[in-house]
């Protein structure tokens, strides 16, 4: 149980301040301290995830993260991408070389870390553009169905560089619409597998005290700079796990 305890915590707290769902902390923790397998850890994760956005995106509501922007039509439609994409994402998790695809993700996820630390400017070239925000939900929503990973180390760099956010902004959009991304993909993995819902639920639960918190920094103390620095940092160590990791 105090093993549980520390990934929920861990993966909460740092799904409030960098805006990430958790399941790139919950997936190896639970690899790592439990000896599970990888794939059987994706589902445990993807349950996991539901919880701990919810609670750092009632945070980030709290906030006014958009600085009263209405994000509504964006939201919808990359919410509707991450449900094809979770849906689909977790159908080929059977079917598709892991190792490989883990490889490819974190090629990607170094550039993006790349462009995130040493960039000034966000592009906005295709600012609301409805093909532009499903394909960021869709994109998202198979890495999360595949992985396990709630999405938002996918989508909050798409959201930058794409949609011409802000890095709190895009925190905030990618955390409203792992929520049901994560529960499709969790949905789909774990709904026969009893004692795996049962762990999913636990590190859940534990993770939402840790993501409130972690949202709260994210405001009041974190600068935004140094939140979007830190982000990157977060995903340049993620994508070197996840390219040298065996499991």
């Amino acid at each position: 149980m105090i093993k549980y305890f520390l990934i929920g915590s861990i993966g909460g707290l740092l799904s409030g301040i960098l805006g990430i769902g958790g399941g790139v902390v919950f997936v190896p923790l639970l690899t790592y301290l439990t000896k599970t397998d990888f794939k059987t850890n994706t589902g445990v994760s993807s349950l996991a995830v539901v919880f701990v956005a919810t609670g750092s995106s009632i945070t980030y509501i709290f906030n006014d993260f958009s600085s009263g922007t209405n994000l509504v039509f964006e939201i919808l439609i990359i919410i509707i991408g991450g449900i094809i994409g979770g849906y689909f994402g977790s159908k080929l998790t059977a079917k598709i070389n892991t190792q490989l695809l883990k490889k490819l993700f974190s090629i990607l996820l170094i550039a993006s870390a790349y462009r995130i630390i040493f960039s000034t400017t966000v592009t906005a070239t295709y600012e609301d553009n409805i093909i532009l925000y499903f394909c960021i939900g869709f994109v998202s929503g198979v890495g999360s169905g595949l992985l396990g990973i709630g999405g938002g180390i996918i989508r909050i760099p798409m959201l930058i560089f794409f949609g011409g956010f802000e890095q709190i902004i895009a925190q905030g959009i990618s955390l409203l619409t792992t929520i049901p991304t994560a529960l499709t993909a969790a949905a789909t993995k774990i709904r026969k597998e009893n004692n795996l819902l049962k762990i999913g639920l636990i590190v859940g639960i534990f993770g939402v005290l840790g993501s409130v918190i972690g949202g709260s920094l994210a405001f009041s103390i974190i600068p935004r700079d140094t939140l979007s620095i830190s982000f990157g940092i977060f995903l340049t160590l993620v994508s070197v796990n996840m390219f040298i990791s065996n499991k």
